[in-house]
C-alpha cells in the first residue's frame, strides 16, 4: 500500500516538474521573440574565434531608425581580446578593450581602458605597464617602473610585439599570453 501512494507522489511530483519546465520554455520563448532581455537573436561573436554552435540567421522586424549622418568614411574601431594568466596562482584574466591594458600595484587604473591590479607583489609599480594596440599588433610598453618589465626574460626599455605563449614578468608575479583575439574585420 505504501509502495503505491509513494510511486502516485513521486509520478504527480514528476508531472509538475515537467509542466513547469514547459512553461517556462513557452515564456522564455516568447520573451525572445518580443526581443526582451539575453542575448540579441542571430548574432555571433565578432571574434576570430569559432562559437561551439551555429544560429541560423532570423529575420527581424523592420522598423524605422532615426536618420544618420553616413559613417561610410570613417573607418570602425576594432577591439581585442586578450587573455592572460598568472603562472604561479593558475588565475586567468580576460579583457576586451579598444585601447589599452594598464596592469600594476594601483587601485586605481582609470587612466586605462581596462586595468588588472596585482595587489599581492610588493615589487610591481602602482602603474608598471600597459598593454597597447598599434596598427594590427599588442605592444606590451613599461611605464617608467622601478623594477623593470621584462619579455620572456628580456627587459623591455621601448614598446615590444606581444603574442601568443609569450611570459610577461613585473616584480616577482609572471602572465603568460593565453590568447590574443581580434575582431574580425567586417567587409
Amino acid at each position: 500500500m505504501w509502495y503505491w501512494i509513494v510511486m502516485i507522489i513521486l509520478i504527480a511530483g514528476s508531472a509538475g516538474m515537467l509542466a513547469v519546465s514547459f512553461d517556462s520554455i513557452k515564456k522564455n520563448k516568447a520573451l525572445a521573440a518580443a526581443g526582451i532581455g539575453g542575448r540579441s537573436r542571430g548574432r555571433k561573436d565578432d571574434y576570430d574565434e569559432e562559437d561551439d554552435y551555429d544560429e541560423p540567421p532570423r529575420r527581424r522586424r523592420q522598423e524605422k531608425a532615426p536618420e544618420e549622418p553616413k559613417r561610410s568614411a570613417k573607418k570602425k574601431r576594432r577591439q581585442w581580446k586578450i587573455i592572460l594568466e598568472d603562472i604561479d596562482s593558475w588565475d586567468k584574466y580576460s579583457f576586451t578593450f579598444y585601447d589599452s591594458v594598464g596592469i600594476g600595484r594601483g587601485k586605481d587604473g582609470s587612466i586605462y581602458e581596462k586595468y588588472l591590479p596585482i595587489t599581492g607583489d610588493g615589487r610591481v609599480s602602482k602603474m608598471h605597464c600597459v598593454i597597447i594596440h598599434r596598427g594590427d599588433k599588442l605592444y606590451l610598453k613599461d611605464e617608467g617602473s622601478r623594477n623593470g618589465t621584462y619579455l620572456n626574460g628580456e627587459r623591455i626599455d621601448r614598446p615590444v610585439v606581444i603574442q601568443r605563449d609569450d611570459i610577461i614578468g613585473l616584480g616577482e608575479t609572471r602572465l603568460e599570453v593565453q590568447k590574443i583575439l581580434r575582431e574580425s574585420a567586417e567587409d
